[in-house]
């Protein structure tokens, strides 16, 4: 298995205030030599974050004709967002209504399943930063009192 991570290694999601925010990726499979079990971290998920949903469009089909398939998930379940899909055709994959909260830093991560892929497909996270003050890190202090 080969872990691939992205060149983009920002986790960076800058909230000063409660707005959601659609982050997205696109990676051309056919640029890698990619196998059964690899992981693509493509998105960076920032510490104190809700990822609302994640998905991907698959924007051109495979046709490397090994019956591959993709997940999206994260570094704890690479299935959560999305189970083991082929992208033998063009358009969304159905996507779960999962949310989940990050205390601690993570990536969306896509595993390839069953044989090497080579569509085109654009991974998309929609998240919301819960830490208004927009720190990655938990180091806040108190700033009401209690009587």
């Amino acid at each position: 298995m080969t872990d691939y991570n992205s060149s983009n290694a920002n986790r960076i999601l800058k909230a000063s205030s409660d707005k959601v925010r659609v982050m997205s990726e696109v990676v051309d499979f056919s640029s890698t030599t990619n196998a059964n079990t690899d992981t693509f971290d493509v998105i960076g998920i920032p510490a104190n974050t809700l990822v609302l949903s994640a998905g991907c469009d698959i924007m051109t089909a495979d046709t490397a004709g090994n019956s591959g398939t993709v997940a999206i998930g994260d570094s704890a379940s690479g299935t959560y967002y999305v189970g083991a899909a082929t992208v033998a055709a063009a358009g969304q994959m159905t996507v779960t209504d999962d949310s989940k909260v990050y205390s601690a830093g993570d990536d969306v991560r896509i595993t390839i399943g069953t044989g090497a892929v080579n569509a085109k497909v654009r991974v998309w996270a929609v998240m919301v930063s819960l830490d208004q003050g927009g720190n990655a890190e938990d180091t806040d202090t108190q700033s009401v009192t209690f009587s």
